[in-house]
């Protein structure tokens, strides 16, 4: 077997859904003749998403191996409060918020005029340590144990999966430095991501030169959505990497060792989401829908309970409040926070719908979030907020439910409507033929033909950097 070393800041038992493609091609490529060494973060005792149970994910004859994440901002937070002799605002901790996609400077907590010197030194540190996100100094200290990684066990393949967007700094020095073929896999954009619009102009040119520098020496570039990957060929554009597309996808089984529970008889219709609501992903139009629906239909809104499960920004929290209490609708929304994986998704089998909501921005249109491929499993009915592009596509191409504008409401309300006035599904009846290429085993397929391919003697990964390869 072919062994590839698979660079995953995201990775169990980090919760976030990031980590679910790389868990189940590592799974999956073992069936194509393909071995993995994981090299990974480990947890720093400030990552609130760690879920100790998710760990099984992981087969147990792969190779884990964990570098040290250093927590500047508590290291930071400590100076401060030595300096001023007093306690300073606690350290934010990144992966507890946003965990790829860098830190937004102007998020910083202000605890009053006695934290001023830790916000400043907290900006140095965004705008420097933490680029391109605070996963840099883990990037660093993981190159010396991605070079023993090579050495000690035979390695034919690098890949890295951004976001963290710093695990392309380890890819680009094993390729560089070893001659080692490397792949990129882009879960999220980097430079032109909509949950990163807020890096001002001078960050963001210097980290498009960075991207394009990194990303330069790569054998091959995996993007999750035809549109991603048109974007990345755009910015890139160099003739000697081969581009790929290979989405999310689910397993028929994941659901599996589950029973979804008796429905409840009572009338009620539950929406369920399951994920976080942060910056460019707010979702306040299904609220404010239904509201309107409660003044016009008052007999089909009572009927209507919403749960979401996970985190929610503070931001986002409050201006739900608010629009929940104009409306009169804060006893049919429950906002759970986080809870543990098999919880959330005992929670989608027990939904009447699924509550999807898409990122907003210049470029989500090709935004497919995990997420949907994980509701496709449980075969729920989707009710999705979302924007024209990939996922509204795969939602109506795959008759998996509704797609609404993110910010249509009058279109919202007139959905509510419907689906409140028929009965529940029992099951969703999609096309299956459709969804067939989304299996996880045919994208894991897709994968192993292409590390096949850049492995291979005298393929991609014995050119010279900027050589063509090919289509």
């Amino acid at each position: 077997m072919r062994t590839a070393l698979m660079v995953a800041g995201e990775f169990p038992p980090v919760k976030t859904i990031g980590r679910i493609r790389t868990t189940k091609f590592i799974r999956h490529l073992q069936a194509q003749g393909w071995r993995a060494v994981v090299l990974t973060i480990e947890p720093n005792g400030t990552t609130s998403t760690a879920d100790p149970s998710l760990i099984a994910e992981v087969p147990e004859d792969v190779p884990v191996f964990r570098a040290q994440h250093p927590d500047l901002d508590a290291i930071l937070a400590r100076q401060v409060k030595r300096m001023l002799g007093r306690g300073a605002a606690p350290p934010r901790s990144e992966s507890a918020a946003q965990p790829s996609r860098g830190t937004n400077p102007d998020a910083a907590a202000s605890g009053g005029a006695m934290d001023y010197l830790h916000g400043l030194f907290k900006r140095a540190l965004d705008n420097t340590a933490y680029v391109p996100d605070g996963f840099r100094p883990w990037a660093r200290k993981a190159l010396p144990m991605a070079e023993r990684i090579c050495r000690e066990h035979a390695i034919d393949v690098v890949y890295t999966t951004l976001p963290p967007f710093s695990a392309a700094m380890i890819g680009n020095h094993l390729k560089r430095r070893r001659g080692v073929p490397w792949v990129v896999d882009y879960r999220d954009l980097w430079t032109g991501d909509v949950l990163r619009e807020w890096i001002g102009p001078m960050r963001r040119r210097y980290e498009t030169w960075l991207e394009r520098r990194w990303i330069g020496a790569a054998d091959a570039v995996v993007a999750v959505s035809e549109q991603k990957t048109a974007y990345l060929k755009a910015l890139h554009g160099r003739p000697g990497i081969r581009w790929e597309t290979i989405t999310n996808g689910f397993d028929e089984e994941e659901f599996a060792h589950m029973t979804r529970s008796p429905p409840r008889d009572d009338g009620t219709v539950t929406f369920v989401f399951t994920g976080r609501l942060f910056k460019n992903r707010q979702g306040y139009t299904f609220a404010e829908a239904l509201g309107r629906l409660a003044r016009t239909r008052p007999d089909l809104a009572d009927r209507v309970r919403v749960r979401f499960l996970g985190h929610v920004a503070p931001d986002i929290a409050a201006r739900y409040r608010a629009v929940l209490a104009e409306n009169g609708l804060q006893d049919r929304f429950d906002f759970s926070g986080d809870v543990p994986h098999e919880a959330a998704k005992q929670a989608q089998l027990d939904a009447d719908y699924l509550l999807l909501v898409v990122d907003t921005g210049a470029t989500s249109d090709g935004v497919i979030p995990g997420k949907l491929f994980e509701y496709v499993a449980a075969r729920r009915p989707i009710f999705a907020l979302t924007d024209p592009g990939a996922t509204a596509d795969i939602i109506e191409r795959g008759q998996l439910g509704r797609v609404i504008s993110v910010a249509d409401v009058a279109g919202c309300e007139a959905a509510l409507k419907d689906v409140l006035e028929a009965p529940v599904p029992d099951r969703l009846e999609p096309n299956e033929t459709y969804l067939s290429q989304f299996d996880r085993r045919v994208l894991t397929a897709r994968l192993a033909a292409l590390l096949d391919e850049v492995a291979a003697p005298g393929g991609a990964a014995a050119r010279p950097v900027g050589q063509p390869v090919g289509a």
